[in-house]
This record gives C-alpha cells, sequence and structure tokens, in this order.
C-alpha cells in the first residue's frame, strides 16, 4: 500500500481536526520536505483552507502559488509571470473544509 498502511485507515480520518491528521496527510503529499511549507488561510465563505507550498518551485502563469506583494504575503492563481524574488514558493496541493 502506498500509505504505509490500509486504505480502510486512511478514510476514517475523513476530516482533519487535529494537527496530528494535518502532518500525517503531509507526509503523503509533500516531495520536498526542507523546502515544504504548510500555509492556513482563509477560503471563500469563511472557511480555512490549507496550503502545501514548495519553495524549491517557482511558479509559472496559471499555476497558485504564494507571493511577496507591498502589502504581505498573498495566495491565489498566477495571471502573469512572477518574479523570481517576489515568488515565495508554488502551491502544489490545498485541503480545504467542505
Amino acid at each position: 500500500m502506498p500509505f504505509g498502511s490500509s486504505y480502510t485507515d486512511f478514510d476514517r480520518h475523513k476530516y482533519i481536526d487535529s494537527r496530528d491528521y494535518l502532518i500525517g496527510i503531509a507526509k503523503i503529499i509533500v516531495r520536498e520536505p526542507l523546502s515544504t511549507h504548510i500555509v492556513k488561510t482563509a477560503a471563500p465563505g469563511g472557511k480555512i483552507r490549507y496550503l502545501v507550498v514548495d519553495r524549491s518551485q517557482i511558479p509559472g502563469e496559471g499555476d497558485m502559488a504564494v507571493v511577496r506583494t507591498d502589502s504581505g504575503f498573498k495566495a491565489g492563481v498566477v495571471k502573469r509571470a512572477v518574479l523570481a524574488g517576489n515568488a515565495w514558493g508554488k502551491v502544489i496541493w490545498f485541503i480545504q473544509e467542505g
């Protein structure tokens, strides 16, 4: 099994209700542990979204990314090329409340 346990055990945790569950999921989807971060953000409708951001990748047009702006960090879809100095990282996954 690719998760190191059964799919039944994985499905039992339908909702992320603790940091331990989030860390368990991150171990599955993180490619580069030293450059990958989990960022908690607000999603539309007042829900919570966790972004898995790989800082080793420079986002391109159409990618979801975290970028540095004059007013702080922003997450969203890149509409035009991002300067390497402004790109904080590329979002490789996100987990959102249903």
